[in-house]
């Protein structure tokens, strides 16, 4: 086993979009594309807002759109139509997005040598769907997605499953991720297609894509 995966870095912690598929440009795009019809102030400062905000639940962006950026008030019945609709936008969009380079192999080389799991913003339900037919299910001791957010989500997997924080690495491409590991105290690799517009604070240790993971955890 190499260096970068050995005795402290033993467990590891991936997100899904932008980590292992390179669906969160797709996504973000969905969301956007629900307010087309609003003004073109709005919809700037609605794909500011999607930009700065990756590992959300949908309901938590759909929320703050429509409540500080739109200035409306929205009630549980459209959260959930919103949410409908972006289901229906991005499924098929899913199934067909290329993994991030690397991805795939990395998991068919430490499958079965460490502790991989997946935490994801994305409702359980069709979290584990689209795992299932993307053929992925088998790399992971286990799929969580929402409810809860991923700081509870995480919490609640170090405990369950008794793994050390020190001896757990989160991977994401987001703050959220990044906010969920220190949050819990594990460690943390960031994922950043463009290093010049990182969203982690300078120290963090970041790789543009999964040939470079081990690499990157060897720098923790």
């Amino acid at each position: 086993m190499s260096a970068c995966c050995s005795r402290h870095h033993r467990v590891l912690v991936f997100d899904f979009d932008g980590v292992i598929l390179d669906s969160a440009r797709l996504k973000r795009q969905a969301f956007a594309d629900l307010y087309d019809d609003e003004p073109e102030e709005s919809r700037r400062a609605v794909a500011a807002y999607l930009n700065r905000r990756g590992g959300q639940p949908r309901e938590v962006k759909f929320r703050h759109i429509e409540g500080h950026i739109l200035g409306r008030e929205a009630g549980e019945a459209r959260i959930q139509a919103l949410c409908r609709r972006f289901k229906a936008s991005v499924e098929q969009r899913l199934l067909d997005a290329p993994a991030i380079p690397g991805a795939l192999e990395f998991l068919n080389r430490w499958q079965g040598r460490l502790p991989l799991y997946l935490l994801s913003a994305t409702p359980e339900p069709e979290l584990r769907a689209i795992v299932e037919r993307r053929g992925l299910a088998g790399h992971f001791l286990e799929v969580i997605g929402a409810p809860p957010d991923k700081v509870t989500g995480l919490r609640n997997l170090l405990a369950r499953r008794q793994h050390a924080a020190r001896d757990t690495v989160m991977i994401g491409d987001s703050y959220n991720d990044y906010r969920a590991a220190r949050s819990n105290a594990t460690l943390f690799v960031g994922v950043t297609a463009d290093p010049a517009s990182s969203p982690f604070p300078n120290d963090v240790v970041t790789t543009v894509d999964l040939h470079g993971l081990e690499e990157a955890l060897g720098r923790l």
